[in-house]
């Protein structure tokens, strides 16, 4: 009986699928844009011209950074402007899950969050920030 369980479960699983770092790039993308819109309100991100991914060793821990370079938009002017998102992420086995955690965000020499330990910005602006964000990556 167990011999027939194995096999199940390991197709099961093959099933589910992994997840790429190109499609949880979007995820985090979509997170970082949200972010960054709350803490420019009410002016917000117009046309995207670039958006770049890269990752990064913060405290011999890999990130991932999201840097996007775009227009702002306020209602008047309209500024080439350049923000970034640091993500910590975690994996499930094989890939099979992903969780994004924001670490810091900066817009044009600006940031706020996490930085050596040290929660730059305030506190309780941070979580209000990292809500946001985890709403708009759906977790």
């Amino acid at each position: 009986m167990l011999k027939n369980i194995f096999p199940l479960l390991l197709t099961a699983f093959a099933l589910t699928g992994c997840l790429s770092q190109d499609q949880v790039d979007v995820k985090m993308l979509k997170g970082c844009e949200a972010g960054i819109n709350s803490l420019i309100s009410p002016s917000e991100i117009g046309e995207i011209k670039t958006k770049n991914y890269s990752n990064e060793d913060v405290n011999n821990n890999l990130h991932r950074r999201i840097t996007i370079e775009a227009i702002e938009k306020d209602g008047w002017l309209e500024l080439d402007k350049t923000y970034s998102c640091l993500f910590m992420q975690e994996w499930g086995i094989f890939s099979s899950s992903h969780k994004a955690l924001l670490v810091q965000t900066t817009i044009d020499d600006e940031t706020i969050g996490n930085i050596d330990g040290h929660v730059i910005g305030g506190f309780e602006e941070f979580l209000k920030l990292t809500d946001v964000v985890d709403k708009a990556m759906g977790q």
